[in-house]
């Protein structure tokens, strides 16, 4: 099957819709009484539009997950940071995204994965780059925005910082464009609140609600051990892998691939402000974890590659139809 994935034609990432429908296919047959937790305002207002459960949701959160494919090929294919241009990096993240049930609904998790790979393609592109000021703001203002969805996503801004630092030196005055970029959209969201009378309600109440300090949902334990162990294989394979990708590679790649490693480490920041943490909590690494996971894939011997990735979507679909299978039997 990866084989199909290895072409570099860009325009070939319309296949990751069938692979999409793929690993996904469970949310047609296995009831779900999945609700959301801990989520932003501009969630909140999705769900108020579209619902959280049903088929319009599971439409949604596919196409936002095809979206996310298609935009990380580009962008890792335009920064040449995998060995070579394949649509593996959009097919690993949507296998990272798709590996525990509990990933599978339009989470606000899953929306706000949109912001944190915009950020990452906003610091990638201000490398060597001498008028970026448009770039350094929307860095703040997109990790703002995804905050609104998912409050610990302000962690994004503390990516930012870091990102900018590797591959910038520091100046003051472009921490300040960003830091602008951070706040206006609260001030925007607050003149909307001010507006229809609800400014006190939502600073003293709803913003507040949204953070605590290690503050998890209680959950069977051997869902918890589960998900901790899979997704604890990925990462230390990832973190493993440090050498080979940095081997050979221009100092600018460099650079860019620590960036993806700092982003890796930012995610466990969430865990000190976030409210209502559940299992889902862990698709805030998808975006680091799958990309990076896709250069081991890329450059491991076809065959090796072909059995690897179909243990995974084995595992991935006892997973998912473990509990229509139980039932069935």
């Amino acid at each position: 099957m990866l084989a199909i994935f290895r072409t570099n034609q860009l325009l070939a990432s319309i296949l990751l819709v069938f692979y999409v429908a793929l690993v996904r296919a469970s949310v047609w047959f296995v009831p779900s009484e999945w609700e959301p937790s801990g989520y932003g305002p501009l969630a909140e207002w999705v769900y108020n539009h579209i619902g959280y459960a049903g088929a319009t949701a599971d439409i949604v959160a596919m196409a936002l997950l095809l979206a996310h494919g298609f935009f990380i090929n580009y962008f890792i294919s335009e920064h040449r940071l995998a060995s070579e241009v394949s649509l593996f990096p959009g097919l690993f993240y949507i296998l990272a995204s798709s590996m525990l049930p509990e990933f599978l609904h339009l989470s606000p998790l899953l929306m706000a994965n949109t912001f944190f790979i915009i950020v990452l393609a906003e610091i990638f592109a201000t490398y060597k780059k001498v008028e970026c000021a448009g770039n350094i703001f929307n860095i703040g203002f997109w990790a703002s925005v995804g905050s609104l969805f998912y409050p610990s996503y302000l962690f994004l801004f503390i990516l930012g910082f870091i990102g900018l630092n590797i591959l910038r030196a520091f100046r003051f005055r472009e921490r300040l464009m960003m830091l602008t970029g951070l706040v206006t959209p609260y001030l925007l969201l607050s003149a909307y609140y001010f507006w229809i009378g609800q400014f006190s309600a939502f600073w003293q109440e709803g913003l507040p609600a949204s953070f605590a300090f290690l503050d998890f949902v209680s959950a069977p334990n051997w869902l918890v051990f589960r998900s901790l162990a899979i997704f604890s294989i990925l990462i230390l394979v990832v973190l493993f892998s440090y050498r080979s990708y940095i081997f050979k590679q221009t100092i600018q790649v460099q650079r860019k691939i620590n960036i993806l490693f700092w982003g890796l480490l930012c995610t466990t920041l969430t865990l000190l402000i976030q409210a209502n943490i559940e299992i889902g909590h862990l698709l805030v690494t998808a975006v680091p974890v799958g990309i990076m996971l896709s250069f081991n894939f890329i450059r491991m011997p076809n065959r090796m590659a072909e059995v690897i990735h179909l243990l995974m979507l084995v595992i991935i679909f006892f997973l998912q139809f473990r509990v229509w299978l139980m039932s069935a039997l």
